[in-house]
């Protein structure tokens, strides 16, 4: 019997980035710069991003930019031979617990409309589809759906 070592989360810093880089190329046709990472990570000060780790291996990432009281998903993507283990839903399911305790009143997301499997995750997180983005995705013009979900921290207006 194999014991499966844990998945963690941890906040990812500059020595991450080659892991999550590897990650991003694994994981999409047109991956991000390596740029944008570095930016976001280093000196963006709405942007927060975190990795899963099991043992010492970055597994996953996921970044949002917490920004007017909403949560922006705007990059999440798991290792392929991590796929199938929870490790997305876990870092999506980080992501929002911070975003509630930031008294973020709303999350947001962009995914491709072909992506039933990642569309599927968010709609079992209380994501719904809100709209719909046009030729959204550049490398095959591809529609992107925005999904949301509101997060229960709106003001009260005393």
């Amino acid at each position: 019997m194999t014991v499966q070592s844990p998945i963690t989360v941890r906040a990812a810093n500059v020595r991450d980035l080659a892991s999550i880089w590897e990650i991003e190329e694994a994981s999409y046709a047109s991956p991000w710069p390596k740029e944008t990472f570095v930016v976001d990570i280093t000196l963006n000060a709405d942007a927060r991003y975190f990795v899963a780790v099991v043992g010492k291996r970055v597994v996953g990432f996921i970044g949002g930019w917490f920004k007017d009281r909403r949560l922006h998903i705007v990059n999440v993507a798991t290792h392929p031979a991590y796929r199938g283990r929870g490790v997305a839903r876990q870092l999506v399911s980080f992501l929002l617990d911070l975003a509630v305790d930031l008294k973020m009143e709303s999350a947001f997301l962009e995914v491709r409309k072909s992506n039933a499997t990642a569309q599927h995750l968010y709609e079992q997180l209380g994501f719904a589809t809100t709209g719909l983005k046009p030729m959204y995705y550049p490398d095959d013009m591809e529609d992107g759906l925005v999904m949301s979900r509101e997060l229960g921290n709106a003001p009260t207006g005393n």
